[in-house]
């Protein structure tokens, strides 16, 4: 079943996402250890237009307009499509230790 959610507003463009996933994630860090996690996209009709896989999703909430309580089939598959194609950028991890040493003298 569905949760309502209050979906964010884009973080790139600030208009109202279509919706917020979080998607699985990982990384090798420096000492060879994978690390895994999850991670959150928006769609964002206006942002994502162009992008892998996100067209078709943009389509289906402009002609639908929300997810009902249950997921159409279509809407799965659309779904899986775009976040199969979404990808996280490698970590940084010179800004994060920039951003750590920030945080820790009270400066971020």
């Amino acid at each position: 079943m569905l949760t309502t959610v209050e979906v964010p507003a884009c973080p790139r463009c600030g208009d109202e996402a279509l919706l917020s996933a979080r998607v699985p994630y990982g990384w090798t860090n420096t000492g060879g250890t994978a690390v895994e996690g999850r991670t959150g996209f928006v769609l964002c009709a206006t942002c994502d237009a162009a992008a892998p896989g996100a067209a078709p999703l943009i389509t289906w909430f402009h002609v639908h307009g929300q997810v009902e309580q249950e997921y159409s089939e279509e809407f799965v598959r659309l779904l899986v499509a775009w976040t199969e194609q979404v990808s996280v950028p490698p970590l940084d991890e010179h800004l994060l230790e920039t951003e750590i040493e920030l945080s820790r003298r009270g400066e971020l």
